[in-house]
């Protein structure tokens, strides 16, 4: 914020302090000559990658082919330094113009002359002694008057501010004897409780207050207006009766003038803040802050009082005008400078008076808040400029600065309101999904994606008519130059094509994503699981090919409105793919290896595969590879080139794979009857008979082991279901089996004798050495 108002005070400062016409602006289009040359320009050369009538073309000074390239409107052939040079060269002959007029104002040498003609001109210097005899014969007296009134008044001023202080010591008093009304609360609790009565007597009494403050304010003003009513009359009276020369009445009258003006503005200042009689101030303040008040107003007149003086005789005494111009320019100098000595002593006061109180009027709160950080500097500023503008003669340069820095106070306040508003528009437009407020969640997350991209383009918006409006408010036709000029016109059709651009692409974007996972939802609810999974798994590989195509166009799209012929860079992106295509043959394989995977649909994610000599659960597929959790928790990223062979455990259906040894003597129909017995059981429960899709199928006798027949089978369940199906059956096959005594034959290898250890054979050995 800081450096975008250095940035414009400084544009205002060229523009309207430069003694040229205001109507000229910093970006004046220089029109130089460019001398003819017949060798090959940068231009011409790049020609024919640019598209002819685009901004790259303007910019650069590329014609059509067959016509002659078109001057720049800046004079240069680069966009660049073709403004930095007109602005350079516009700030430069109108700083070197200003620094020439104050040069020429602020010389002393027309009054040093003025003042060695004293001593050759006798009629200059008898003018003079007649100008200062009459001032003395005139104003001194009036002085005395002056002093001698103020005297005499002493006493009933000092009686007035006594009477004034001891009717506010009683207006208390009788203010402390009523009952305290409760404090104001946030809520509106106390104000409800104490009622509209309650708080309309204390205002009443402030009011009362500041009026008994005022009636004695005007008395007491009115016994200080007496002595400067005397020092007027007795200066007329002694100026008619003793002063007979034109020359020196003429200075007696501007002498009198500036004395009855300074006494006027301070007697009302002293009258509205009262340093010394604090019970008839109006204007609320501490003592040393009146006093600082009073003080620096005091400075000021005086400096101005006495510079108006000594140019007003020094004119009377045949001072030129130059000589005139460069007094006023250094009396001038001294109060812009005071003036600034009194803006940095009371910056934190007046931004604390700005600010106001933190509680109220919180919508304008952030703008007053920045008002108050900045406003001296606008304030230096514009006490600055105005001297540098008095002294090389602007004429109306103070309504000109005032214009500046208004119109500047004005759009950036505008600025900062639409970019608050801009904000809470959005939130609006573009509500939190996780708040609950909005009535379609998904397509709220979707757009709220899309808001820091939305303000960027609206708070740029904002900054480009800020800046507008600000140039147009210090007099700078802007708008025509934008419509007009070759390369802006230019630079805006491009912006707003790209902008078009990007938003379609992004529709684009938006609607395959809608449809892709609208096509998914309705596979899932239509109970279609397999190909909802199918086409979840290759969502990400969807994804990033529409993404590529559809940015990889609308960026030859805005390449192309901004000039660039894209022709050529699909050349060398095609000889770049093939060099990289060649140097890059594994990876081609790991990607088109997984494409014909994936649209084969040999996996999915969340199936248990066997590959690569690897048994797991796929977690994730990319375009080049597969994520396969271990059974240990291990993760392996294996490429698609590396495989060869695909097993999948999971897919349409598995078998759990039966196997039970019995003993010889066991009657096999008998255990043929249970074990069928007992997989018809399990397809009964609900929980089990989801995953079993048939009976057990039952193979027969399959081997003849050491110590026991065996008997295999298998059920047909859900993918991935086999594992958990056979696990329940074989242990309700133990249970059952104990329940019909039906053996099942075991080889039992009893555990291996226990070795004595060293110290019990020596334990054991130690007895019998001692018997």
């Amino acid at each position: 914020m800081r450096g975008f108002l250095l940035a414009a005070l400084i544009l205002a400062f060229t523009v309207f302090v430069s003694p040229r016409a205001p109507a000229q602006s910093i970006l004046s289009i220089h029109q130089a000559a460019a001398p003819s040359s017949t060798a090959t320009t940068p231009a011409k050369a790049t020609a024919g990658a640019i598209i002819p009538g685009s901004p790259l073309a303007a910019l650069t000074g590329a014609a059509a082919p067959g016509q002659p390239a078109a001057p720049s409107p800046f004079g240069t052939g680069s966009f660049g330094l073709s403004i930095l040079s007109a602005i350079g060269d516009d700030a430069a002959h109108s700083t070197a113009d200003l620094l020439g007029a104050i040069r020429q104002s602020t010389a002393l040498t027309p009054v040093l002359g003025w003042a060695e003609s004293f001593r050759f001109i006798p009629t200059r210097r008898q003018h003079a002694a007649d100008v200062f005899y009459g001032i003395a014969i005139s104003l001194l007296p009036a002085l005395a008057v002056d002093a001698a009134i103020r005297f005499a008044l002493r006493r009933p001023r000092a009686a007035i501010i006594a009477r004034a202080g001891r009717h506010r010591h009683e207006s208390e008093n009788e203010t402390s004897d009523e009952p305290e009304a409760p404090a104001a609360d946030d809520d509106g609790e106390a104000d409800a409780e104490a009622g509209e009565t309650e708080a309309r007597p204390r205002r009443r009494d402030e009011l009362r207050a500041w009026g008994r403050r005022l009636g004695f304010g005007l008395l007491h003003l009115l016994l200080a207006i007496l002595p400067i009513l005397g020092f007027g009359l007795a200066a007329a009276a002694m100026l008619t009766e003793f002063v007979s020369v034109h020359e020196a009445q003429l200075a007696v009258i501007g002498t009198a003038n500036a004395y009855l003006v300074c006494r006027f503005v301070l007697t009302f200042a002293d009258f509205l803040f009262a340093p010394r009689a604090e019970p008839i101030r109006l204007i609320h303040m501490p003592d040393e802050r009146a006093a600082a008040l009073i003080r620096w107003i005091a400075i000021l007149l005086i400096t101005s009082a006495a510079g108006f003086v000594i140019v007003s005789v020094a004119e009377i005494l045949s001072l030129s005008p130059p000589g005139a111009r460069a007094i006023t320019a250094l009396f001038a100098l001294a109060v812009h400078i005071e003036l600034a000595i009194a803006v940095w002593k009371s910056r934190f006061v007046v931004a604390g008076w700005i600010r106001g109180h933190p509680g109220k009027n919180k919508r304008a709160s952030g703008f007053r808040n920045g008002l108050a950080n900045i406003w001296h500097y606008i304030a230096l500023f514009y006490i600055l400029a105005l001297w540098i503008a008095l002294a090389g003669g602007v004429h109306h340069a103070f309504g000109l600065l005032l214009r500046v820095i208004l119109v500047f106070i004005a759009a950036a306040g505008f600025g900062g309101w639409a970019w608050r508003g801009s904000s809470q528009l959005l939130e609006r437009l573009f509500p939190d999904p996780h708040e609950g407020s909005a009535r379609h969640p998904k397509f709220a997350a979707r757009a709220r994606a899309y808001n820091p991209l939305v303000r960027i383009l609206i708070r740029l918006l904002i900054a480009v008519l800020v800046l507008i409006a600000i140039l147009l408010g210090w007099g700078i036709n802007v708008v025509p130059w934008l419509l007009t000029d070759t390369i802006s016109r230019a630079l805006i059709i491009a912006f707003i094509s790209i902008v078009i651009t990007v938003a379609v692409a992004l529709f684009l974007w938006e609607v395959c994503n809608a449809y892709i996972m609208a096509r998914i939802e309705r596979l899932s609810s239509t109970g279609r699981t397999r190909q909802a999974s199918r086409l979840r798994t290759l969502l990400p590989m969807l994804r990033a090919t529409i993404g590529v195509v559809i940015g990889l166009t609308a960026g030859l799209i805005c390449l192309s409105k901004i000039g660039v012929n894209a022709a050529p860079l699909l050349a060398g992106a095609g000889v770049v793919g093939i060099a990289v295509g060649f140097g890059s043959q594994k990876l081609v394989q790991d990607i088109i290896t997984g494409l014909f995977l994936l649209l084969e649909d040999a996996m999915q994610v969340g199936d248990v595969i066997t590959l690569a000599s690897m048994t797991g659960t796929v977690e994730r597929l990319s375009i080049r590879t597969i994520r396969l959790r271990g059974g240990d928790g291990s993760i392996n990223i294996i490429p698609f080139s590396a495989v060869t062979t695909v097993t999948n455990q999971t897919r349409d259906f598995g078998y759990a794979q039966i196997s039970i040894q019995v003993a010889y003597e066991e009657d096999l129909a008998h255990v043929y009857a249970v074990m069928t017995d007992i997989a018809r059981t399990m397809r009964a429960e609900p929980a089990w008979g989801a995953m079993m899709r048939d009976d057990l199928q039952i193979f027969g006798l399959d081997e003849f082991g050491a110590s026991a027949l065996v008997i295999t089978g298998q059920i047909r369940t859900g993918p991935g279901q086999h594992w958990a199906v056979r696990r329940e059956y074989y242990a309700r096959v133990k249970r059952r089996f104990e329940e019909e005594n039906i053996e099942m034959p075991y080889t039992y290898l009893p555990p291996a004798p226990k070795q004595p250890s060293a110290v019990s054979h020596q334990s054991s050995e130690k007895p019998a050495s001692d018997h």
